[in-house]
């Protein structure tokens, strides 16, 4: 009996967790990942698709799956191909466009679509895409979804003027997450300062752009160490 096919048959007598738990392993061999994929258990067959060592043709019938768990997971796949990631972001399922629109290897287009989905949780992970064209992280503190709002105030590449007017914006997320951006000035620090929100304080404290004399206050009000 050859390596390979003892290793399938100790694969087969697995149960469906210790299968997950086999196909998280970076060193998986790829006979046991194409044996993952045809899993009855959407599970299993994600976790193959998502492994990745997985060869493209395993993540190209995985984006086919008949379950969203699984074409997500195609999505999710740092070698994903980018027709799949076109594809999955036009899917039925909202967890498969949200990871089609969040990735950060999905062509601008895509993710510019995505930032006007009918579904807030696929909006906001388009506008919090880092690579998001700025134009469409501006457009986000407009949407009527604070999360949406939190998503763009929160992106990396999120302009000043964004951050600011998420610092004075009503919602505690949407000032948290302008708390959290590395692009904070200090004009929009010192403002959320005089929050009675722990959550911001605690932000604000853990922000390495944030200056030390805010961040030392902030963490004594949120009751974390500096």
């Amino acid at each position: 009996m050859g390596r390979s096919t003892a290793s399938l048959d100790a694969f087969a007598r697995l149960d469906a967790d210790e299968k997950v738990a086999a196909l998280r392993g970076r060193t998986c061999p790829i006979e046991v990942i194409r044996a993952g994929a045809q899993d009855e258990s959407r599970y299993v067959r994600g976790t193959a698709v998502r492994n990745p060592n997985a060869p493209e043709e395993v993540i190209r019938q995985g984006a086919g799956d008949e379950a969203w768990y699984v074409r997500q997971a195609a999505v999710l796949n740092p070698s994903a191909p980018e027709e799949v990631i076109r594809a999955a972001a036009q899917d039925e399922d909202r967890h498969v466009r949200r990871a089609a629109v969040g990735n950060t290897r999905a062509p601008i287009d895509v993710i510019t679509t995505g930032a006007q989905d009918k579904n807030w949780w696929v909006r906001a992970a388009a506008v919090g895409n880092p690579k998001a064209p700025v134009e469409v992280i501006r457009a986000g503190i407009g949407d009527n979804s604070p999360q949406v709002w939190s998503a763009a105030v929160g992106n990396p590449k999120a302009p000043v003027e964004v951050i600011a007017a998420g610092a004075r914006d009503r919602s505690p997320y949407v000032r948290r997450a302008a708390a959290s951006n590395p692009r904070i000035s200090e004009e929009a620090a010192d403002r959320l300062s005089r929050s009675k929100a722990p959550a911001i304080h605690r932000a604000l404290a853990e922000n390495p752009a944030v200056p030390e004399r805010i961040r030392v206050v902030a963490a004594m009000r949120a009751g974390v160490a500096f």
